[in-house]
């Protein structure tokens, strides 16, 4: 069995982001789909997953719900006051979706959910990390790699995310993307400049060490001792997310540092 979980491992490493999302599309069976990378650690642990499904059922309108925390100026941006810029996005979502138009919800229970609305897909196009029907990504998939000369390297998905995005934007579903009022999981920064180590073309760029103590990057807290929401917004990375042995990159206003690319360290992959 252990020899089995090497080859599965060792095989998606070895491909494409689309390819590796759709062959786990394929094999899976159940209702509900998690995609989970191996750069992003749980951080709650409680009956949340049970909570969550209780909710989706209730909410066919949902095509994706976000696991991880985000930044609070990310989570005030998607769902704070309409501002002057959005005037173009609106029109676009109007005119496409006329009576249809994705109005952001609250979702109520015992783990509450706020939803995006025009300000987001409705599915998270990477399919990473999140919960989603496998029925929402046969509808819309496989996904499918662009042209891997036009890639950016920052986007490992070669273009896949945003075909993805695209196809549910003319697709004629009209999901709404949720965030949990209390996430579970976080991304693993552990480097000074806010970025995740990313892996391209045989070549590890950045920093993606061990835990500096035992098993975890981050404290294990209990969904149950955690608060409501963080000022009517969802509880951001900044606030709630404790790192063991080591600081998290925040600027001079304490808000997450993120970067795309942390080009300065480069090491071959072994």
């Amino acid at each position: 069995m252990e020899g089995l979980k090497w080859v599965q491992h060792k095989w998606f490493r070895d491909q494409t982001h689309a390819s590796a999302m759709n062959e786990i599309v394929s094999r899976a069976t159940g209702k509900y789909l998690l995609l989970w990378p191996d750069d992003v650690q749980f951080v709650v642990k409680g009956d949340w997953m049970l909570h969550l499904i209780e909710s989706l059922e209730h909410c066919p309108w949902i095509g994706s719900v976000g696991l991880n925390f985000l930044r609070r100026k990310t989570y005030r941006r998607l769902l704070g006051p309409l501002r002057p810029d959005e005037i173009v996005t609106i029109t676009s979502e109007a005119l496409r979706r006329k009576l249809n138009f994705r109005i952001p919800r609250h979702v109520d229970g015992p783990l509450p959910l706020a939803t995006c609305g025009w300000r987001w897909p409705g599915v998270v196009g990477s399919g990473i990390p999140s919960l989603t029907r496998l029925s929402n990504w046969r509808d819309l998939g496989p996904w499918k790699t662009r042209d891997a000369t036009q890639s950016n390297i920052v986007d490992s998905s070669l273009g896949a995310e945003e075909d993805m995005i695209e196809r549910f934007q003319n697709s004629g579903f009209h999901w709404q993307q949720a965030l949990m009022m209390k996430p579970v999981a976080a991304d693993i920064i552990n480097d000074t400049i806010g970025c995740k180590a990313k892996m391209r073309h045989g070549k590890r760029h950045g920093i993606y060490t061990a835990p500096r103590e035992g098993t975890f990057y981050y404290e294990i807290m209990r969904e149950a001792s955690l608060p409501d929401d963080d000022g009517g917004y969802p509880l951001s990375f900044e606030k709630s997310i404790r790192p063991i042995g080591f600081d998290l990159p925040l600027d001079d206003r304490g808000d997450l540092i993120k970067s795309s690319l942390n080009s300065s360290v480069i090491a071959e992959i072994t």
